[in-house]
């Protein structure tokens, strides 16, 4: 007969369990503490990734989802875009025949023959709008002249939202209203100011320069009235260049002497002041037309010169802040095609222009490299752009844009001729 076996005694011994690491409130060891490279090197590695991808990737898990929507890595991804040339792109405003407004995407360095095609977020109800800038991959777009509707949008994210107007703008004695986007770096704020130009009080002088301005902060979701130190006319309804995310604007001010001077007026959005510098010095009788750029983080201003039929040369005149003055940095050309106006210029420097034929080119200074393309529908001169870079920005109110029914409220051209 078998021996019994002897039966197991009771044993009150708990198995121990691996230490777990304490809470962590840090996110970036929270979101990457199952990865096994250093956290330095893999935030290095996500600030590289396109917003489309960026965006897959907040679908992993919470963690991730928690570290990828933090200011810190939605500005470190931002200056790390910014960087790489690869990114740098136009937006571009046109109009087609039965007027509706359009937006496209153009990378500058992409292999792509035509632009990309945008789900415009403005209401199409509103038969005018204003591309107005773009700061950090934010885009504004506005109603003129009296800016019935303003829109910020995000095209990498297709978020955008409604602004409203502050209270008490509707006023029979308003001339025009005119937008202006910038940044504050220090409060990582975006702003829109609005200059409100009244009409003329009187027949004296200072009574044609009649103004009052208000900013909405984006942080704050709210108006603030600016008081002004100077009076000022402003014509455009938008601000003409946007440089180190401060908006500029040609306007009109008092002088004693010559009565009326024109100047570059921009918005300093720390000091929460307006100033102004002098417009550039420039023999405009020998030329064709001049247009206020960025020109590599420098106000600037492109001026091109016919000489042959199918030549131009193009000056690039850059305001020195130092020394409060506007000198003739370059002179790129001749181009070889004929330029009927130019637009824009990319961060590096990449121009974009249009033919007397409507045709779209890019000139590329410093290669001479020229990449011509059109824009379906869209009619000759109707284009407005500005250099654009994507972004993860996103605003507090921001809604997913839809594709609208444009047919339903477009019209034709010839329908706006009143007899």
């Amino acid at each position: 007969m078998p021996p019994k076996r002897k039966g197991r005694r009771n044993s009150t011994h708990k198995p121990t369990k691996p230490d777990t690491p304490p809470p962590t409130n840090n996110v970036v060891s929270g979101a990457m503490s199952d990865c096994k490279l250093p956290e330095d090197l893999l935030l290095c590695i996500l600030t590289r990734l396109p917003v489309k991808t960026i965006q897959r990737f907040k679908c992993v898990c919470k963690p991730w989802l928690k570290l990828l929507s933090t200011p810190k890595f939605v500005k470190m991804h931002r200056e790390q875009t910014t960087k790489n040339p690869q990114n740098h792109s136009l937006i571009i405003h046109s109009i087609d025949e039965v007027y509706y407004h359009n937006m496209s995407l153009l990378n500058i360095n992409s292999t792509a023959e035509q632009p990309i095609n945008l789900v415009n977020p403005f209401p199409v109800i509103f038969k005018e709008m204003d591309l107005v800038g773009c700061v950090n991959g934010l885009v504004c777009l506005s109603c003129p002249p009296f800016a019935q509707m303003i829109v910020l949008w995000n095209p990498a994210l297709n978020l955008s939202k409604g602004i409203r107007q502050p209270e008490g703008v509707i006023d029979e004695n308003i001339d025009r209203i005119s937008l202006g986007l910038c940044y504050d770096e220090r409060n990582d704020d975006y702003k829109i100011v609005m200059i409100t130009c009244l009409k003329p009080d009187g027949y004296s002088p200072k009574n044609f320069l009649r103004a009052y301005a208000e900013v909405y902060s984006a942080n704050l979701d709210s108006w603030k009235r600016v008081r002004l130190s100077f009076q000022f006319s402003i014509t455009p309804t938008r601000n003409n260049v946007i440089v180190k995310g401060r908006p500029y604007w040609t306007a009109i001010i008092y002088d004693p002497v010559k009565m009326f001077r024109e100047v570059m007026l921009w918005y300093d959005v720390e000091n929460e002041v307006f100033r102004h510098v002098p417009v550039p010095d420039y023999n405009m009788d020998c030329t064709k037309g001049g247009r206020f750029v960025e020109w590599k983080g420098s106000l600037a201003i492109l001026v091109y010169s016919p000489t042959r039929e199918r030549d131009d040369f193009v000056d690039v005149v850059v305001y020195d802040e130092g020394k409060g003055r506007w000198d003739t940095k370059s002179c790129h050309g001749p181009i070889g095609l004929k330029m009927e106006r130019h637009m824009q210029c990319s961060k590096d420097g990449v121009i974009l222009a249009e033919t007397p034929e409507g045709t779209l080119f890019l000139y590329d200074p410093v290669t001479n490299a020229i990449k011509e393309f059109r824009i379906a529908e869209a009619m000759k001169t109707s284009y407005e752009a500005f250099s654009y870079t994507e972004s993860l920005v996103s605003l507090k109110g921001m809604e997913k844009v839809k594709e609208q029914d444009k047919d339903k409220f477009c019209i034709k051209m010839e329908d706006l001729v009143i007899n």
